[in-house]
């Protein structure tokens, strides 16, 4: 399924841009996050005007258990890999779930993209999320599982975006 989400910032596209990048959110978000159990930055490569990161990302679970068996909080671990084109104001993602079963049936990636909206910042994340390489009979319950799992990453992200506010108010200079 794709998706399209949109958040609006006040501060000018650069600034945002900056604290999104910034190695400082990663730990900021991981302290307040109450839908994250862990946020924890693996690498960071600069090279001129490159930059691309990794995080390690644990999602509180939304399902506590299926059936019988617990879903153990490590199970939803994933690792987003990004990197940042400056001159487009964008930022490309791809999740890439830890745990053999998820990755097998699961494929995230998409954008961030930025624009000046009369001085604030208008973010709009957009990609796709696909539920895969089902068996025949579980392949019509794929949308379902997609529209799951966005739902819960609408509720991430929002929630990111809220964070991210309080962390770029953090980083202003006082006036």
């Amino acid at each position: 399924m794709k998706f399209e989400l949109k958040h609006t910032f006040d501060a000018p596209v650069d600034q945002v841009i900056d604290a999104m990048t910034d190695p400082a959110f990663p730990e900021f978000m991981k302290a307040n996050m109450k839908l994250m159990s862990d946020i924890k930055s693996l690498d960071r490569k600069e090279d001129g005007a490159k930059l691309s990161w990794r995080l390690r990302c644990v999602p509180v679970p939304m399902i506590k258990k299926v059936g019988p068996k617990e879903v153990p909080p490590e199970a939803l671990a994933f690792v987003q890999e990004s990197t940042i084109d400056r001159a487009a104001k964008r930022i490309n993602f791809k999740n890439v779930a830890e745990h053999p079963k998820v990755l097998k049936h699961l494929e995230n990636s998409g954008s961030f993209t930025f624009r000046d909206v009369g001085g604030r910042t208008e973010r709009v994340i957009s990609g796709e999320l696909k539920v895969t390489n089902l068996p025949f009979l579980l392949k019509p319950l794929g949308g379902i599982a997609e529209r799951i799992i966005y739902s819960n990453a609408e509720s991430l992200l929002n929630e990111e975006a809220k964070v991210f506010g309080d962390f770029l108010k953090s980083r202003k200079p006082a006036a």
